[in-house]
């Protein structure tokens, strides 16, 4: 029954062939494994390599990442809800900072500490062979 639909679908033309049910349930099954597949793929933890020498290789978890940000700039009294995006650019890892500031913040000042403190723990203290350097953005304003 089902290799004579399909047969009959492949022969038909596209406006006979969307008034078949099948069509839209194999449309249906499409649709759901794209969707099944873009959740697994965000689901899978990419590491990131910190560096590599004669006894081997680094990496660190985009968790980890996002968390040593976040922890840094709590020691900063006029940045809050920090969020981090990581990206690629060439070999190089940048780190896209997303912060609130209090209004009274100076911006440039504050932008250099944050940059400077992670710039510090990523090269000096983890050894991050290929640390590009920190972009800040201002998301919103905390009270």
């Amino acid at each position: 029954m089902i290799p004579t639909k399909i047969r009959e679908i492949s022969q038909s033309t596209f406006a006979d062939a969307i008034e078949e049910p099948l069509y839209w349930y194999a449309l249906g099954l499409l649709a759901l494994l794209l969707v099944v597949l873009a959740v697994a793929k965000s689901f899978k933890k990419e590491l990131i390599p910190v560096f590599s020498d004669e006894e081997g290789l680094v990496k660190i978890t985009p968790h980890a990442l996002h968390e040593l940000v976040r922890k840094t700039c709590e020691g900063f009294p006029e940045v809050g809800s920090p969020s981090t995006r990581i990206r690629q650019k060439g070999n190089a890892l940048r780190l896209d900072v997303h912060i609130k500031i209090k209004p009274d913040c100076n911006v440039k000042d504050t932008r250099s500490l944050i940059g400077k403190r992670l710039d510090q723990i990523m090269v000096e203290n983890l050894n991050f062979s290929n640390f590009g350097g920190v972009d800040i953005v201002i998301k919103g304003f905390q009270e």
